[in-house]
């Protein structure tokens, strides 16, 4: 009988500690967005063929995604930009992040820096989707709540979204967002 009973405390105590260990990955949703996304040349995948949803995505990745999804990539938009510090010109992105600047859709950190390699956040991937379908105008409250608000009455999020502002997002979460975002009916 003892040896039983530890058999079910051992398998009890599998179980419990399998069951608390979070591993994130893709949902249905996300893999729908991204193949989409793939599928009109949006999204870009990996050497592997993959696109590695469940892994972050850096700032220099989305402008690239926000320059394609308005139809400017390869093009030299009109305009001023922003020079930013930390993005020389030898920089892979230096051009598409250059023309988000110019379109409105980014606009950068204090001291004229972009931070092309560091991840980028919920509460950053919403604005530059709001920015991109023009409906940053006559925002009320602070930033990041004001463009979130703004996300969730035009389609862009759900309406019932909860999500931290802060919180890092994935390939997969902003692939999400810019497949609703572009089905959102102007």
């Amino acid at each position: 009988m003892k040896n039983i009973m530890k058999k079910i405390m051992m398998v009890t105590m599998v179980v419990v500690l399998m069951s608390t260990t979070v591993v994130y990955g893709a949902t249905n949703e996300e893999s729908y967005a991204g193949n989409q996304l793939r599928t009109l040349g949006i999204l870009r995948g990996y050497d592997d063929g993959s696109l590695k949803l469940d892994n972050p995505i850096v700032r220099a990745e989305v402008a690239a995604l926000a320059v394609r999804i308005l139809g400017y990539e390869g093009v030299e938009v009109d305009g001023e930009s922003k020079s930013f510090a930390d993005v020389p010109t030898s920089h892979w992105a230096h051009g598409v992040i250059g023309n988000a600047n110019k379109l409105k859709l980014v606009q950068g950190y204090p001291g004229d820096t972009f931070r092309p390699a560091g991840n980028i956040t919920y509460g950053e991937i919403v604005t530059i989707m709001v920015n991109a379908l023009g409906k940053q105008e006559n925002l009320t409250g602070k930033w990041p709540e004001n463009y979130i608000q703004r996300a969730k009455s035009i389609g862009i999020i759900p309406a019932n979204s909860s999500v931290d502002p802060s919180k890092v997002v994935t390939r997969g979460e902003v692939a999400l967002i810019i497949w609703d975002t572009l089905l959102v009916k102007q």
